[in-house]
């Protein structure tokens, strides 16, 4: 493996070509483990092709250790690019948007409200599907704003029984959204 990497190193396109079929395998396999928002798994392949080729030009000769250096590279390449698309989606782009004292507030767009009507218009089908307690007692807590207690108090029926109807009303809500 030495003899091809110094091959590699020299230019030899059928040494390299060589040494990234050796590793072709473990390239599938690790781009096969991330999902990163923006890369197809083409991309993620070639990234693996990338690392195996970074890995030839900095290894030292004579370490004979090229295997495993490689595949340490190609896995520490891998997490880098995920650790770095994270960091980016963390990232605010603009500084404007964390003061909501501005008064230049956001304005909403035709599109903002066709998108909300419809997702209105989806909910009040979604409604229409519970049963008629089910829908009351999620009418008595979020739009008349009474605790689970509140409207226990009003029935026989305990605080946990509520609680209950409740979560298995959402949970359809969720399910028909």
């Amino acid at each position: 493996m030495e003899t091809l990497v110094e091959k590699a190193k020299s230019k030899d396109k059928f040494a390299m070509e060589n040494i990234i079929e050796k590793f072709n395998y473990l390239i599938f396999k690790e781009s096969a483990r991330y999902h990163i928002p923006g890369y197809t798994t083409e991309d993620l392949i070639q990234h693996g092709y990338l690392s195996v080729i970074k890995a030839i030009a900095l290894y030292k000769l004579g370490s004979n250790t090229f295997n495993a250096y490689c595949i340490n590279s190609i896995r520490t390449n891998y997490k880098a690019l995920l650790k770095g698309e994270i960091k980016h989606f963390r990232e605010v782009p603009n500084n404007d948007m964390l003061d909501f004292d501005l008064s230049s507030n956001y304005e909403f767009t035709l599109e903002d409200e066709v998108i909300a009507y419809a997702e209105v218009e989806k909910l009040y089908i979604s409604l229409e599907t519970l049963e008629p307690f089910e829908r009351r007692i999620l009418e008595r807590y979020y739009i008349l704003g009474q605790s689970l207690g509140e409207i226990a108090c009003d029935s026989e029926k305990s605080y946990y029984y509520f609680a209950r109807i409740k979560k298995k009303a959402l949970k359809k809500l969720k399910a028909l959204m």
